[in-house]
Formats: structure tokens, sequence, C-alpha cells
């Protein structure tokens, strides 16, 4: 499992390598206003609350907590902003929960498959058939 969250890990910055420098300003703000309205956040909520008490190996959080950080210092340094390093940051834990604890849900399987796009997640999520599970194993 180790090596399978490391992997999603370097995924996941690669997509961010490519997605975030070429974000403007206006379009972050706008990210942010979409993922903070109602049909985005109380979806990103009850995902989280389906994994929140659910434990995980304490070197396996420790791995993905110090992927966690990279994505967030990176995100921070490439689009100067200090609310969408938490969000992302956050995905990232979230979507690795779900893979730890081999759990699907429709919609966090959608939220990875849309960084997965290139694109920052918001508002309505690009959709996939495949589970979370297909979807790392392709990476």
């Amino acid at each position: 499992m180790k090596q399978e969250i490391h992997t999603l890990g370097e995924a996941f910055m690669q997509v961010l390598k490519t997605t975030l420098p070429s974000l403007a300003p206006e379009n972050i703000n706008e990210i942010l206003t979409d993922r903070d309205q109602p049909e985005f956040s109380s979806l990103w909520m009850q995902a989280y609350q389906a994994v929140e008490e659910k434990e995980i190996d304490e070197a396996l959080r420790d791995q993905t907590d110090e992927i966690r950080k990279n994505i967030f210092l990176f995100t921070f340094r490439t689009a100067s902003s200090s609310d969408l390093p938490a969000y992302i940051s956050e995905d990232f834990e979230l979507i690795s929960a779900y893979y730890i604890h081999r759990m699907e849900n429709r919609w966090v399987t959608d939220l990875f498959f849309t960084y997965l796009n290139h694109q920052i997640p918001r508002g309505t999520l690009m959709n996939t058939d495949k589970t979370l599970e297909e979807l790392i194993k392709t990476i």
C-alpha cells in the first residue's frame, strides 16, 4: 500500500505541475467561489465524514501527511493563493483515505478523475465509469 500511495502522490503532483502554472488569478478566485458553493462543499463534507473516523496505519498516515504537505507547498508557491493549497491538499487526503480503506464513492472518484484531466475540481465534476482503484491502477 505504501508504494501505491507514493504512486498516487506522484501522479497528483504531476497533474498539478501541468495544471497550476496556467491558472490566472481570476480563475483561482472563481474556483474558490465555486468550491464554497453548497453544491460542491456539502458533497465534499459528506465524503469526508464517511472516512474521518476510520483508522489509518501510522506509517501510511505519516506518508500521506508528507505528500499532502508537499502538495500544499507546491500549490502555494505556484498559485500564489492562500486558500487553494488547503483545498487541493485536502482533496489528496480525501482521495487517499478512500483508496487506503478500499471504499468507493462515485463523487470522490469523479473528484480524482477531474484532477487526472488537468482541471482543478469545482462545481460539477467530470464523470467516469471507472472505480477509484481502477483509476489509480492506470497511473
